[in-house]
């Protein structure tokens, strides 16, 4: 404190203040005599902060000083006292720290001094919401969870000693911190739901349509058969494509492909999801899967741009009526893929149909309906009942729901046990009084910190077995299953093992999906398999899965087919009347695989908060005493979120929460300005030089890329420098090519940064697509058909609204038309006579070529 008091004892005469305070009519005045005669700071000594307050109205108004009370009745003594110096620090009064940081090993930290930046690092204090809790409301909450008595009898006006008081106390303070826990994981609960859309006529399909059947899968070809007969039948002219999904090949497949572009198809509808064959060089992946990535890759080789949609049969449960009929969790893995290539090829991927196992004339008049649709609806099924629409809906507990708390017994093996994650579960579980844990890892007892971690929970009385066993293997897994029984029964299981492989639709290959899927759905395959082959009876079986596979992540395309792979088990399970849950997490803070400090930054600047750990516990807790099925649980911030997931397309999907329509009603101005933003440029690129023109758009590049990084100007980010050594990967290049995006109005692939790797080069590739260069290309023309079919696309007009726009897309065609070459006189002379829906079928098969 002597550093302290000598900043705010004054250097006049003592007897000079006793004279003039004595005069003063209360010691606030006094504070104030002396403000205005030059003392800066005061520091209160007492109970509370009385005298500080009372002195704020006697302050001149020119007062900029410290005036701050020691301690406050309703604090911690040193918090309160540490509050005071940490202000004192603020406004540069010198103070020696060392006594309080004597023996705690921290090294003082300067701050960055950079000269004439003006930048600033303190935190800004957050602003109260409107309706949030009053300061006396305040303070009673914070004395009831710290169970203060004293205060809580002072804050209610009753004598300490009050018995009453001293009984209820801690039942209320427990009663406050799970409500307050509570509320939070309601706001992360989350689960799929499916929603019945209104019936309506079948419309026609014209043009052709592609069929891609697998060879030699079976039952494909009579599905094929009779998908032809349908879109015959409602004017579509269908054509089959036979390709070996057991040796996806995406070269070869890219070449046959462009070899049959005479027919030119106006859509394509792959049923190699129905393949559940083996891949011929990656057993543990189906050729459903990796088929249908080659697919996808092979269309954009091939430069098609009809949109791909996925038909599966039986492949995905609508509730639990309702059970998927694939055994095997394939065709849930390629939905899930679906999902991120809805993100990645925004404008070539249609969507995923779902019919029944046996569909009759209706259901598939359905499916037609579905394809001609063109209402943005890409995740559906088709039932007896009608066509059903996927969508995500939040979950809370129901207040008058009271679950049977579920505590484990037995044995309890966790996989992955070792890691960050698989720890942290397993102090939970001893916790709990789990008598016995089996943690399993590649390395065992010798993965590091393991018989660190064994130790601690062998001191909370729980036994503790180190097992060195890859799961995904059916011979150990067997072998250590086998040991476990022999000991003491198998109760639970908790899959938590997996490995998290980024990587773009245009990267994946055989190899990435086996990589990606060993660990995680092959596994979780043989932990179903061998403990009923041993007639093991759990009483438990959960399974660590990610949002990833429930709503789709950019970048992810094979975990979110790995981590769907395991809700789709957790539903066969339940159809067999086994246990089984599986929670679809967030990220977790400080343990699991987005555990760090990069990738944790760049989720939450787009919505994405890493879930507490303990609090995550407690919601996984809550899942096993419900006894539920299938839960997503994270912490996302939708108006942060939602713009940018739907930047390149709406999602349905996510339409429908309410945060979800408020973020996107609050971001129609902004979308709006954008569209302005986009004209403005290609205004100036058109009045600009070849010279300049690559100048503003290198600008644009260096701009946005620093954004994205958090740099504070472009300065940061050279013209020539590799956006992989300026400290790009997967999540922050997408977030940059949807922000190039909007600001130029303009469809980009999700792999824009490794196809044109520099500011420089981007920039480049930019001006060939939204400038008409000396050789009169149509680039900006078709810049603005991409922009139209952009809008178009997101549009979701009244069938009034559809004619209107109809008819004024039918005159610019007829504009066109009179102009066009003789030979290309008349090609659209049936315009005049087409229907609304023809006309926005034309919009997307013809003008939205780029």
């Amino acid at each position: 404190m002597s550093n302290l008091t000598g900043e705010l004892v004054t250097e006049f005469d003592a007897a000079y203040w006793v004279e003039h305070v004595r005069h003063a009519v209360r010691f606030a005045d006094a504070i104030g005599f002396l403000a205005e005669r030059g003392v800066r700071h005061f520091l209160e000594l007492g109970p509370d902060g009385v005298l500080s307050a009372m002195a704020q109205e006697c302050l001149p108004e020119t007062f900029e000083g410290l005036l701050v009370p020691a301690l406050r009745k309703d604090r911690p003594e040193a918090a309160a006292f540490l509050a005071a110096l940490g202000a004192a620090w603020t406004r540069g009064i010198a103070l020696d720290w060392s006594p309080l940081l004597d023996g705690t090993a921290r090294a003082a930290a300067e701050l960055p001094t950079y000269p004439f930046q003006r930048q600033r690092y303190w935190l800004e204090a957050p602003v109260a919401a409107a309706g949030e809790q009053s300061e006396v409301d305040g303070q009673f909450w914070d004395a009831v969870e710290r169970e203060d008595l004293e205060s809580l009898a002072d804050t209610l006006r009753l004598p300490s000693g009050d018995t009453g008081l001293r009984t209820v106390l801690p039942a209320l303070s427990s009663w406050r911190r799970g409500s307050r826990e509570q509320a939070v994981i309601d706001s992360w609960r989350y689960r799929i739901t499916w929603k019945t859309l209104p019936a309506g006529d079948t419309p026609r399909l014209d043009g052709t349509w592609w069929i891609v059947v697998p060879s030699g899968a079976s039952g494909a070809e009579a599905l094929a058969q009779e998908t032809a007969a349908a879109l015959t039948a409602h004017g579509a002219a269908p054509v089959l494509v036979e390709l070996d999904a057991t040796g996806a090949d995406r070269a070869r497949w890219a070449a046959e492909l462009t070899a049959r572009q005479g027919e030119s198809p106006t859509g394509v509808l792959s049923l190699l999801a129905l393949d559940a064959r083996p891949h011929s060089a990656h057993p543990g992946v189906s050729a459903a899967l990796a088929g249908t990535a080659a697919l996808a890759q092979a269309l954009g080789d091939a430069e098609l741009t009809a949109p791909l949609w996925n038909l599966t049969s039986g492949g995905v449960s609508t509730g639990p009526g309702d059970p998927a009929a694939d055994s095997t969790g394939t065709q849930a893995q390629v939905w899930a893929l679906g999902r991120v290539a809805a993100l990645e090829y925004p404008d070539r991927w249609g969507g995923s149909v779902d019919l029944p196992p046996a569909p009759d004339e209706r259901a598939l008049a359905r499916l037609v309906s579905v394809l001609a649709a063109g209402d943005g609806e890409d995740q559906l099924a088709v039932r007896a009942s009608g066509v059903r629409a996927r969508r995500l809906r939040t979950a809370p507990v129901p207040a008058d729901r009271r679950p049977e708390p579920w505590t484990p017994t037995g044995t309890v093996l966790i996989t992955g046990g070792t890691g960050a994650l698989g720890s942290r579960l397993a102090e939970w579980l001893a916790d709990r009084g789990a008598p016995r844990l089996v943690l399993t890892s590649r390395r065992g007892a010798e993965a590091p910190g393991a018989r660190e971690l064994a130790a601690r929970i062998e001191e909370k009385g729980t036994a503790v077995t180190l097992a060195a066993c890859d799961v995904s293997d059916r011979e150990q897994l067997t072998g250590l299953l086998k040991e476990i029984t022999a000991e003491q029964p198998l109760t639970a299981v908790v899959h938590a093992a997996g490995v998290s492989d980024n990587g773009f639709m245009d990267e994946v290959t055989g190899e990435h999906l086996a990589h990606v899927l060993r660990p995680k759905a092959l596994a979780a395959d043989l932990l179903h398999e061998v403990t009923l082959e041993l007639g093991l009876e759990l009483e438990a079986f959960v399974l660590f899965a990610s949002s990833a596979g429930m709503w789709g992540s950019g970048g992810q395309a094979a975990y979110a087919a790995a981590n769907a792979h395991l809700d789709a088990l957790a539903e066969r399970r339940r159809a067999l009347g086994l246990a089984a849950t599986a929670v679809a997490w967030g990220p977790w803070a400080e343990a699991g695989m987005a555990a760090s400090e990069d990738i944790d930054e760049h989720l939450r600047r787009r919505g994405v908060i890493g879930i507490a750990p303990a609090t995550a516990i407690a919601a996984l807790q809550q899942a096993l005493d419900l006894d539920e099925s299938t839960v997503g649980v994270a912490d996302v911030d939708w108006s942060l979120f939602a713009p940018t997931f739907t930047a390149m397309r709406h999602s349905p999907l996510i339409a429908e929460l309410p945060a979800v329509k408020a973020a996107l009603e609050e971001d129609e101005p902004s979308a709006a300005a954008d569209s302005a933003a986009a004209s403005a440029l290609l205004d100036k690129l058109g009045r600009a030089s070849a010279a300049d023109q690559q100048h503003l758009l290198v600008e644009l590049v260096r701009a946005q890329a620093a954004a994205v990084l958090g740099h504070r100007t472009a300065e940061a980010v050279q013209e020539a420098r590799p956006f992989k050594d300026l400290g790009f990967d997967s999540l922050t290049a997408v977030e940059l090519r949807n922000r190039i995006a909007t600001e130029t109005g303009l469809r980009l692939p999700a792999t824009l940064l490794f196809d044109h790797p520099t500011p420089g080069a981007l920039a480049q590739h930019l001006r060939s697509h939204l400038v008409v260069d000396e050789a009169g290309t149509d680039a900006a023309v078709l810049a603005d058909l991409d922009r139209l079919d952009a809008a178009l696309t997101r549009l979701a007009p009244d069938e009034a609204a559809r004619h209107r726009i109809a008819g004024r897309l039918q005159v610019l065609v007829s504009k066109w038309g009179a102009t066009a070459q003789t030979e290309e006189e008349g090609a659209h002379d049936d315009l005049a006579s087409a229907s609304a829906e023809e006309i926005f079928a034309l919009i997307h098969d013809e003008l939205g070529k780029s």
